[in-house]
């Protein structure tokens, strides 16, 4: 049917790459989620931090946090998932910036 070859043309769901990354450290497959969630990860970071070295540095932490925390992240809300990290994570960030330059 006509949405099995557009679901086709997607490549793997989210929970392929997820179980693929759980079971063999596949680099491809976490690549591939990168790529399908990191416009969303940059724009949550992007919203909390203005330096745009601190908005990479919380992207990378955020697919760091996936990285070493797979096993508990549900595949159904894979990209709710990450925003909320790199959120968290870009918040932190933020405030550290400020206890930093309030001692300095």
């Amino acid at each position: 049917t006509q949405a099995v070859r557009a679901a086709a043309r997607k490549g793997p769901t989210d929970a392929e790459l997820l179980d693929r990354f759980r079971r063999g450290r596949d680099s491809e497959a976490f690549a591939a989620l990168v790529r399908r969630h990191g416009r969303a990860v940059l724009a949550a970071c992007g919203r909390v931090l203005a330096n745009p070295a601190d908005v990479d540095d919380a992207f990378q932490a955020t697919f760091v946090v996936l990285a070493r925390r797979v096993d508990a992240v549900d595949a159904a809300t894979v990209g709710s998932w990450l925003y909320a990290v790199a959120h968290r994570l870009a918040v932190r960030a933020r405030s550290d910036a400020r206890r930093r330059a309030a001692r300095e």
